[in-house]
């Protein structure tokens, strides 16, 4: 079987052509002309609501069904008969706080939550506002050398009254994949179910939720080469015991309709669907292999950052500072002469776009004794990243972080 060839995959992402360097895909990669056209196809032809009996109407009625049975399968939930469901929501953070919420109205008093140091706010902050409801928040801390939060330091903290677990697949500043199922396995011994926040993860590996075990996954399409949404992941038997906070004449019987109040973005679901065509062209044999091939492309990529800054006297690399498979290619650090906001100005001065800050993981930053309202610097590629940009990037930021 032949893919694509890099120049290729890059053409087929219109930005691209521009000559400017993207380098801050974790905050949101460009979009393939694929999603583009479907995105404008919907606009020009079923621009309507739902649920009407005219051809206008069922056609965009049956775009929000196909997009939510690719995601499904994007998730890696492509069984012949599915064990979850998918509400689409504006963001991760929209969803992650409706879960919260509807999860909190079912706990029984007393329930025990804990959340990993390491996450993103907004698998962190919904849950840590419960503790005003009067449920036990416990923050599972980071090893302060590496950021992690290791499954070994988890267990102690595990009770017959704990009932959530929420971490990140992978920090979006340390960019280091956590043993999910390691996680898994030992909230369920309790009882407990295990919330991911899957956003640095799914642009660039394969979702597996099935083999995974988890109970709940979330990513934002929009940083998987799709349009400005978000998609979470949840067990059927699990949203069938919640109660959605949509209309009171909505079934509430587990259907993610009830988890949408106004309902999904329908040309977002347009392009989602553009995003399903666009892997469909990079890898014919399926989602899985085009999320592989992905990640093939970007391997070289990341090791090659990773030996830049680790070249540089001055410069501390967040998160593993070696390649492997299990580090991806978002990739943080802070200079001991150098504020990050001189790195990002003389990056953008030069056509580069790479960001500064706390990312969201204003917690970790500071477990990590980093200031969070500095940061740190984060490069972030992706599959479309070409050899000649990182030779730029290199160009443009090697006197300088070598000074």
């Amino acid at each position: 079987m032949s893919f694509p060839s890099h120049s290729e995959i890059r053409a087929r992402f219109p930005a691209l052509a521009s000559g400017y360097v993207f380098m801050d895909n974790a905050g949101g990669s460009q979009v393939p002309v694929d999603v583009i056209d479907a995105t404008t196809r919907y606009f020009h032809e079923t621009y309507v609501q739902v649920g009407g009996d005219y051809p206008a109407s069922i056609a965009a009625t049956e775009n929000i069904r196909l997009a939510r049975e690719f995601l499904r399968q994007f998730f890696g939930d492509d069984l012949a008969e599915p064990r979850g469901e998918v509400v689409l929501g504006s963001s991760t953070t929209v969803l992650m706080n409706l879960l919260s919420d509807s999860i909190a109205n079912e706990l029984p008093a007393g329930a025990e939550i804990i959340v990993a140091e390491s996450g993103h706010e907004a698998n962190v902050g919904p849950w840590v506002r419960l503790e005003k409801r009067g449920f036990k928040v416990t923050i599972w801390p980071i090893d302060p050398e590496t950021g992690h939060c290791h499954p070994e330091t988890l267990a102690p903290l595990l009770t017959e009254q704990t009932a959530i677990v929420a971490l990140p697949h992978v920090s979006n500043l340390l960019g280091s994949v956590e043993d999910i199922e390691t996680v898994t396995k030992l909230a369920h011994k309790v009882g407990a179910k295990v919330v991911v926040d899957g956003v640095a993860f799914a642009p660039h590996l394969p979702l597996q939720v099935q083999d995974w075990g988890v109970d709940w996954y979330v990513f934002s399409t929009y940083k998987v080469f799709g349009p400005h949404m978000a998609a979470l992941w949840g067990r059927t038997e699990h949203l069938q015991k919640l109660n959605g906070p949509n209309h009171f004449f909505i079934p509430q019987d587990g259907t993610a309709y009830a988890f949408e109040p106004g309902g999904p973005s329908h040309e977002g679901c347009a392009g989602s669907r553009g995003l399903e065509r666009y892997l469909e062209w990079l890898a014919p044999t399926g989602k899985q292999a085009a999320m592989r091939l992905a990640a093939e492309i970007e391997s070289p990529l990341t090791e090659q950052v990773l030996a830049f800054l680790n070249s540089k006297p001055n410069i501390r690399v967040i998160g593993p500072s070696e390649a492997s498979s299990k580090r991806l290619p978002t990739i943080s650090f802070v200079h001991s002469g150098l504020s990050n906001a001189e790195i990002v100005a003389t990056a953008a001065a030069s056509g580069i776009g790479i960001k500064s800050g706390h990312f969201y993981s204003y917690r970790l930053c500071k477990g990590l004794g980093l200031k969070p309202e500095e940061g740190v610097t984060r490069i972030s590629l992706s599959h479309t990243t070409s050899q000649e940009e990182l030779e730029k990037l290199f160009a443009v930021l090697g006197p300088m972080l070598s000074a």
